[in-house]
């Protein structure tokens, strides 16, 4: 406890000598603290390194290491934009945030069986709370909590909550999810946490298998809810466009266990196509490989 309160109290500090700074020294700040992290992290730096050489084998080790480090760069700019989000006023998120493809919104709002927004370690996550401004509509966020630290976990919620969402501490919420789904609620789900052999199920990312959430699927399946791709494009500092792709069709018919994986692995290549388009705005400092199927291990 004494260490979460210390934590807060430097970052409360932080925040507040932040937001006297011009935006120009806010942004230097954030790439200096992710190449502090690339130097001080050697453990963190190597996973980052192994998981981009996997992705991309043709690049030179001097191409994945820029990748990495403009990746880290791209970190630590993030949490300065966590830091001050909340301070921004409405006037400031409608020039700075806007959405592609609202359409796609719309359409699956219509339905009236809610909305799975699926969502990724990518680019800016943590401040894609914005987004319920822009749609004028309650964002609910599943979030797993950080264990052992109570205090910095709830006031990390608080921030994210700063920016637009509502937080749901993610434990055996489906029931409540589902419900929330049937009054047409707007429900985020990140689709990219490496997931407990005895609760996932194994399907290809970037052509091995390893163990995915099923929930996502799973609900889809059994609510009929939209599950519509959402991610952030960074196009500056504090700065996105939030991109709706499609829904992506959750198959209904057949072997559950079957449409499970074929549905999971859809989400698995959506997120291939946003790695590659974007290289360096992936969490590849994520084990996402470390649990895989034990005959490949």
């Amino acid at each position: 406890m004494f260490v979460d309160l210390l934590l807060i109290l430097i970052i409360r500090a932080l925040q507040q000598s932040l937001r006297i700074l011009p935006e120009s020294v806010q942004l230097f700040k954030g790439k200096m603290l992710g190449r502090l992290a690339f130097l001080a992290l050697r453990s963190r730096r190597q996973v980052a390194i192994t998981n981009i050489k996997r992705v991309f084998p043709l690049l030179s080790d001097r191409e994945i290491t820029s990748i990495a480090k403009r990746n880290f760069e791209k970190l630590g700019i993030n949490v300065i934009e966590l830091l001050l989000v909340s301070y921004l006023s409405r006037t400031e998120i409608t020039k700075r945030f806007d959405v592609e493809g609202l359409e796609h919104f719309e359409e699956a709002l219509n339905k009236g069986k809610g909305v799975i927004a699926l969502t990724f370690h990518f680019a800016n996550w943590e401040v894609e709370g914005i987004a319920s401004r822009l749609l004028n509509r309650d964002v609910i966020a599943l979030a797993r909590p950080l264990k052992k630290h109570r205090l910095l976990n709830n006031f990390l919620n608080r921030l994210r909550e700063s920016a637009g969402l509502t937080i749901m501490v993610n434990e055996n919420v489906a029931q409540e999810v589902i419900r929330l789904l049937k009054e047409n609620k707007v429900v985020v789900i990140l689709g990219d946490q490496r997931e407990k052999r005895s609760r996932g199920v194994f399907v290809d990312f970037f052509g091995v298998k390893v163990s995915t959430s099923k929930g996502m699927a799973m609900i889809g399946m059994k609510t009929g809810a939209s599950v519509l791709p959402v991610y952030p494009v960074r196009k500056g500092f504090l700065r996105y466009t939030y991109v709706c792709g499609a829904p992506i069709e959750m198959e209904r018919g057949g072997n559950i266990e079957d449409l499970v994986a074929k549905n999971t692995r859809k989400i698995n290549a959506f997120l291939e196509t946003i790695i590659l388009k974007y290289p360096d705005e992936w969490f590849w400092v994520h084990r996402r490989w470390g649990r895989r199927e034990k005959s490949t291990e």
